[in-house]
């Protein structure tokens, strides 16, 4: 049999392991740039939270910090912060995304890219903005003293109200993302036999459309929550001196104090807390069976 005979049957197979290889090619180049730009620059700071003066291995940062009174409170103070934000988020954006949920077509696409957008500015410039718009002449105050309401202009920045703001603005987006794509895999007719059965609208919606809605509130709460657990920026910009959370630390121990070894220990206790608590969900709120993939 020639060579020529042979072709039709060897060219996909060549084909195929080429693209075999490639794929493993680039697998090997994500998994060395994660290590390179992630685990490197982690164990670094793990060995730095351990290391002590001399050089050698000690738990002493880690004594020191807890006998520290002030990061308690910093750390009560971060963690209100981030689940006010969650909560803040989950509230205005449960209801928002039962409706863009429901679009097709072009106006699914135009929503997708409006809820993208703010991802193309910094957040730098987005708490500027904030700044603006609620400070006591801004925008805001500024309609609300041409209403009419009383107590007007109000305090909103330099304070938690500022704080809960601006990080609800800044963090809505990753909370309406988890709750559309959850709320897009939904099967309506599930809803429609319910109704079929003499249930009412409400009775749907608390039994049926919830439960089934819940893989998209674990994600966005998750990732919420992680995410204002080590915000900085705008705590740092919105926020007054009660409202001092505890990336603000980190940042004094690097840029005031020049305590690395310090800074590495409180980012050490920051990803505990997060694992940790992630770790607790997931095991007694059943996090991993609702994040899981239905089909």
């Amino acid at each position: 049999m020639s060579d020529a005979s042979l072709s039709p049957t060897v060219a996909p197979r060549r084909f195929l392991s080429s693209l075999a290889e490639l794929q493993w090619l680039g697998v090997a180049v994500i998994l060395v740039f994660l290590g390179v730009t992630f685990i490197a620059p982690l164990a670094k700071v793990l060995l730095l939270s351990v290391t002590g003066d001399d050089g050698g291995a000690t738990l002493e940062n880690f004594r020191g910090l807890l006998a520290t009174s002030s990061l308690r409170p910093v750390l009560l103070q971060t963690a209100v912060t981030s689940l006010e934000v969650t909560l803040a988020c989950l509230v205005i954006g449960y209801p928002a995304a039962i409706y863009l949920s429901r679009l097709n077509g072009w106006r699914a696409s135009l929503t997708s890219v409006a809820i993208l957008f703010p991802f193309l500015t910094s957040s730098l410039v987005r708490t500027f903005v904030f700044i603006v718009l609620l400070g006591r002449n801004g925008v805001f105050n500024s309609a609300l003293e041409w209403l009419g309401v009383p107590g007007a202009p109000f305090k909103l920045l330099f304070n938690q109200i500022g704080v809960v703001i601006g990080m609800t603005y800044v963090l809505l987006p990753y909370m309406l993302l988890s709750l559309i794509g959850t709320m897009r895999k939904i099967d309506h007719t599930l809803l429609d036999a319910a109704r079929s059965l003499g249930a009412s609208r409400a009775r749907v919606f608390w039994t049926v459309y919830v439960p089934l809605s819940l893989p998209g509130v674990a994600a966005g709460a998750i990732i919420t929550t992680i995410l204002g657990f080590g915000y900085f920026v705008t705590p740092a910009m919105m926020g007054g001196p009660g409202e001092r959370m505890i990336a603000q630390m980190v940042e004094q121990r690097i840029l005031v104090m020049y305590d690395l070894p310090g800074a590495a220990t409180i980012s050490v206790v920051m990803l505990v807390i997060v694992l940790t608590t992630y770790a607790a969900a997931a095991r007694w709120l059943g996090l991993s069976r609702l994040m899981r993939p239905q089909g």
